[in-house]
Parts: C-alpha cells; sequence; structure tokens
C-alpha cells in the first residue's frame, strides 16, 4: 500500500511503480543507468491509499482502512520543508505547528495504530526517513549557525501543548522546524527499537540530498531552489531518485539488515551513492530525551485517553 497525502497523488504513484515493474528494462527510471536494478524482485501489487499526516482524523481512516491486513514492513517516509524564508508559522488540522505535526506526530500516530499488526508480521521492520540534519556536527546541520540547529531543549512547546511553534518553546523558525523534525524522528525510531526489541527492528535513514524544486525544494523560492539544485548536481554532492529509491528497498528488505536494529544509515560522503551506517548525533542518542519525547508525542495525538 502506497499512502500519500491525497488519494490522486497515491493513485499515481502506484501506476508509475506498475508500470515499471512491468517492464523488462533494469535501467534506473530516474537516470537511466543500465543495471541499476539488476537485482530487483519479481511480483507485488502496488495500490494507492489517502493519508494525510498533518491530519490525526486522516492518519485514523488510513489506518482503519487496512487494518487486519498483512504488514510487514512500515516505511514512515513522508518528509515536508517550509520556506525558509517564512516569518510566520502554519499549523496542522490538529493545530500543531505544521512541520513537527507532519514528519513527526503524524507517523508517530500511524506507527502506533498499525503496531499490533505489524508486530504479527513476518520479520517486521520499521524504517523511518530522517536526514543528517539532525546532526548540528553535519555539514547541512550546522547550517544557519547555533540558533537554527537541531535541538529538543526542554520540550518547552510540547510540553504546552497544541498551538506551539517550536519544540523547544522558542521563536518560530521554518529551517529550524525542519531540523527539529528530523531529530524528533531520530528520537522516535530509538524510542521504537528499545520497546520492540525482540519484536519488530527499528532503523532510520537518510536518501542523501535530492534538493528538486518540483519535489522536496517545491517550497523553496523557486529562484533560489533552481540554483541550488543545479549547483549540488555540479558539485556532485546531489543525490538521485534512483539511488534514493534503491537505499529505501535496503532498509526495507535487505536481508543482511535483518534483525538489525536501533541503527542510523546515511548517504555519505554526500552525492557518491553510498549508504552506510553512522553514529546520530549525541541528542539523538539520549535515552531521556528519547523517553520523554515518546510520552509527549502520546499525549499530543490522543494515544493516552
Amino acid at each position: 500500500t502506497l499512502a500519500c497525502r491525497t488519494q490522486a497523488k497515491a493513485d499515481a504513484a502506484a501506476a508509475a511503480c506498475m508500470e515499471y515493474a512491468a517492464s523488462s528494462s533494469d535501467a534506473g527510471p530516474a537516470t537511466g543507468k543500465a543495471g541499476f536494478y539488476a537485482g530487483r524482485r519479481a511480483g507485488g501489487v502496488a495500490v494507492g491509499a489517502e493519508c494525510d499526516l498533518s491530519s490525526l482524523a486522516s492518519v485514523r481512516a488510513f489506518a482503519e482502512s487496512v487494518k487486519g491486513k498483512p504488514l510487514d514492513i512500515l516505511s514512515l517516509n513522508a518528509g515536508l520543508s517550509l520556506n525558509v524564508g517564512e516569518k510566520g508559522e502554519q499549523f496542522t488540522a490538529d493545530n500543531f505547528e505544521l512541520t513537527v505535526g507532519t514528519n513527526h506526530l503524524g507517523h508517530f500516530l500511524l506507527y502506533n495504530l498499525l503496531r499490533p499488526t505489524l508486530a504479527k508480521g513476518v520479520n517486521p521492520r520499521l524504517v523511518v526517513t530522517a536526514s543528517g540534519v539532525h546532526d548540528p556536527a553535519s555539514e547541512g546541520g550546522k547550517q544557519g549557525g547555533p540558533d537554527k540547529w537541531a535541538s529538543m531543549g526542554e520540550f518547552a512547546g510540547l510540553e504546552a501543548g497544541k498551538g506551539f511553534s517550536m519544540v523547544d518553546g522558542g521563536q518560530y523558525d521554518p529551517d529550524k522546524a525542519y531540523k527539529d523534525s528530523k531529530l524528533c524522528n531520530m528520537l522516535f525510531m530509538a524510542e521504537a527499537a528499545r520497546r520492540e526489541e525482540g519484536t519488530i527492528t527499528a532503523n532510520a535513514f537518510s536518501p542523501g540530498l535530492i534538493a528538486d524544486p518540483k519535489g522536496f525544494f517545491r517550497n523553496q523560492n523557486p529562484i533560489f531552489a533552481k540554483l541550488f539544485y543545479a549547483i549540488s548536481q555540479i558539485a556532485g554532492v546531489g543525490e538521485n531518485y534512483d539511488f534514493a529509491g534503491s537505499a529505501l528497498a535496503y532498509m526495507a528488505v535487505g536481508p543482511d539488515l535483518a534483525g538489525k536494529t536501533g541503527g542510523w544509515y546515511d548517504a555519505l560522503p554526500l552525492g557518491k551513492h553510498s549508504l552506510a551506517k553512522h553514529s546520530a548525533s549525541t541528542e539523538a542518542q539520549d535515552v531521556a530525551k528519547q523517553a520523554k519525547l515518546w510520552q509527549l508525542s502520546t499525549k499530543l495525538v490522543g494515544l493516552d485517553k
């Protein structure tokens, strides 16, 4: 099942998957590079479904629609990055800051609703798409200076409840909000791995930098987005969709990840089509913060009732 923000987007994505699956080509659909998918597996059917992560009602409706169906792998792959020049925050249908509400809280609720079914799967896996920007020591994470670095602080924003602008309770900043949401992904993954030890494996990964002005960078200033994308490709630090897709497939079904949990796999060096296990940021490894985020998230999405 391919869950997307709208049914139309989900159906289009499913149709694209089935079209490629029906072809005899082993070339990557994005780059046309021969042999890219030489090891792909036959079989499978892609079906689209609506699941808007910025709406808890939509998440609950989707979870109910797939209730009882077999589930071996849950990939939480959605990601929203707003225009870094925005001054005012936007909110989800449930009055959460839009970036963290979508990238973390929507995923958190979806996982918890599907967890009983996933636990019954065959070698069940949870795969979370995060980003190197969760780490202030990374090239992307340190951009903008200390005020824009990912940090949960003391969770003052989440502690205050709905209507929060930033996780740490600070002044709204869309760049930091995205980095914070990726740190939330990492803390969530680590806590899930600990809670599900021996039942469900949980790992996080980054597909690398894909600054597509029509994709991930669609909310940025159009001129900036086009220039940044061109520069990243010319400089050889940008990735492509073929690599990103194969990285996700590896995390989901790669046999050498069987039984491995709590790992962070990043596409480093940038642009070199390489995925390997790395150390998460110092804050992402904070066990107390992992547990605290889980507790606060449970309350915010209404799972404590």
